[in-house]
């Protein structure tokens, strides 16, 4: 392959991924309301790819570079739910689309994309599929892919931090590293937002209070750090990017066995209200790609960038007890016209730097959350329970699924 061929422009955004010290491979899944058809299944897949150039590129690595570029190979459908390997097991793809019953499981590795990311593919390929399973008439979309925001110049205007010896010596959140098991918990929506509103706060506050309080409970500590993640394509002047583009902020509570939402969710939704202004949105994603952007530079095998970027996410304030990732409606564009064909969504993504992982989104008048859980302790799916209903928030489905 020729060197011009090569999408290095992609590269960095994704880079993180292999600084990290586990591979991450992510999974939406959605039910649909009949079995699906897995040849029509591929034939959308095949129509979708054909406008989102994007997505049908395979991972090169030689040494201590890698970059993208086009894969020629077919991208194919598997059968079955089991999680592939991926590239080494989708035929150099960096997502995976397979089926059983009825629901389609779409995975990815995350040097390619974030959850913002997946979702035009994995919108058009339902469509695509509706169109031949149901008759609908929904357009092929060509989906396109921003270029890369300037690092350059967000590192001119944020400098990198330089870390003391006092903030490298600091105490650090101890995290569990269990096995993964999951917990899925279903929520009424209209009762969180109400819950929400009667506090003052967003929706995104009043649920981010109340996990607090559940791991209060489930981890038995009194302080608990929490981190969670948004979007900042909007703040990088990429709004079309399907490369990651997102940043992370941490904070803290000291809660007691008697502690109730309204007693600190005002000071919960200050927070995230400051740090989603665009000017803070900027400033923690220079900070956070500055480092990455460090390390990269270093002319070091790998394995030794990922135990200097380790010690990065130590310092920098992102290992926390539990993280939440509110994705929101994962269709996009979100059109009633699709909701219908679809039943039921979950959204699994490896708890990478806390303990609990917590991933939010909302379809069909729920909020699904998704958590995958590294503690030993039992009886998550129960706590979780019984502290949305002791604040009114009606709790549809709570099930511990390991």
């Amino acid at each position: 392959m020729q060197t011009q061929q090569r999408s290095t422009e992609y590269n960095f955004q994704g880079i993180m991924y292999f600084f990290r010290r586990e591979k991450i491979q992510c999974r939406y899944q959605f039910s649909l309301r009949d079995a699906v058809d897995i040849t029509l299944l591929q034939r959308a897949l095949t129509a979708a790819l054909a406008s989102a150039p994007y997505y049908t590129q395979r991972l090169v690595q030689e040494k201590r570079e890698m970059w993208l570029e086009p894969n020629t190979e077919p991208c194919l459908v598997y059968p079955g739910s089991t999680m592939r390997n991926i590239p080494e097991q989708t035929n150099g793809y960096l997502f995976c689309v397979s089926c059983e019953g009825d629901t389609v499981y779409f995975d990815w590795h995350h040097f390619l994309l974030d959850g913002h990311g997946v979702s035009p593919l994995l919108t058009s390929i339902l469509e695509q599929y509706c169109n031949l399973r149901y008759g609908t008439a929904f357009a092929v979309p060509q989906i396109v892919c921003d270029p890369p925001y300037d690092m350059e110049a967000m590192l001119a205007e944020y400098p990198p931090v330089e870390y003391g010896s006092d903030v490298i010596q600091r105490d650090v959140v101890q995290t569990y590293e269990g096995a993964l098991r999951r917990t899925r918990v279903c929520l009424s929506k209209q009762s969180l937002v109400e819950k929400a509103l009667a506090n003052n706060a967003k929706p995104v506050s009043a649920l981010m209070g109340l996990l607090c309080m559940a791991m209060r409970e489930y981890l038995g500590k009194e302080k608990i750090q929490y981190s969670y993640s948004s979007d900042t394509r909007d703040v990088a002047g990429v709004p079309n990017a399907l490369y990651n583009c997102v940043c992370s902020f941490q904070h803290e509570v000291q809660l007691q066995a008697q502690t109730r939402l309204a007693d600190f969710v005002a000071d919960v939704d200050a927070d995230i209200r400051r740090d989603l202004q665009p000017q803070s949105k900027r400033r923690r994603m220079a900070d956070q790609m500055g480092w990455v952007y460090k390390v990269n530079q270093q002319k070091a095998p790998l394995r030794i960038k990922q135990r200097v970027f380790q010690m990065g996410e130590y310092i920098g304030g992102t290992i926390s007890d539990f993280w939440l990732s509110y994705l929101g409606n994962p269709l996009m564009p979100a059109t009633p016209e699709l909701a219908q064909y679809t039943t039921d969504f979950g959204v699994w993504v490896p708890p990478d730097g806390a303990s609990v992982g917590v991933e939010a989104a909302s379809l069909n008048g729920k909020i699904i959350l998704c958590i995958h859980n590294k503690a030993p302790n039992p009886g998550l799916a129960d706590i979780l329970r019984k502290t949305f209903e002791n604040e009114g928030v009606a709790v549809l489905e709570a099930e511990d699924l390991d």
